[in-house]
């Protein structure tokens, strides 16, 4: 069976190694992008089966980014990958621009990790 894949977009070190290392664990295969225009690079050079990226980052926030990753793949007659944000607030607005994406799941900061990979596990099996 072919290895899911699954790219992390998050500029916190901490979390994108524990992520890492629990989703590769788990038989996933992770890419990591610490910003959205290196997601962006990211998205046209590999097929994901799940994009997990955190809300507030400098420069593109992940809102941004899952916009310009969403034109990208249409661009590439591609369907919109899964995502799931992660946030460390609640900005109302910013919250209601995320929902246009369908998101699987708002993690809030501080989570349990072990509680993401579960969300994960059900969506790609």
């Amino acid at each position: 069976m072919k290895q899911k894949k699954i790219l992390v977009i998050d500029d916190e070190e901490l979390i994108i190694r524990s992520l890492s290392k629990l989703l590769e664990k788990n038989g996933y295969t992770v890419f990591v992008a610490k910003n959205g225009q290196d997601a962006l690079v990211m998205v046209e050079e590999e097929r994901f089966d799940l994009i997990i990226a955190d809300i507030r980052m400098p420069g593109m926030n992940g809102v941004e980014a899952m916009h310009s990753i969403n034109e990208s793949l249409e661009k590439q007659n591609i369907k919109n990958t899964p995502v799931i944000f992660i946030t460390g607030y609640a900005d109302e607005k910013i919250e209601k621009m995320a929902e246009a994406f369908n998101p699987l799941a708002y993690i809030y900061k501080p989570f349990d990790i072990s509680e993401l990979v579960e969300k994960v596990k059900n969506t790609l099996g």
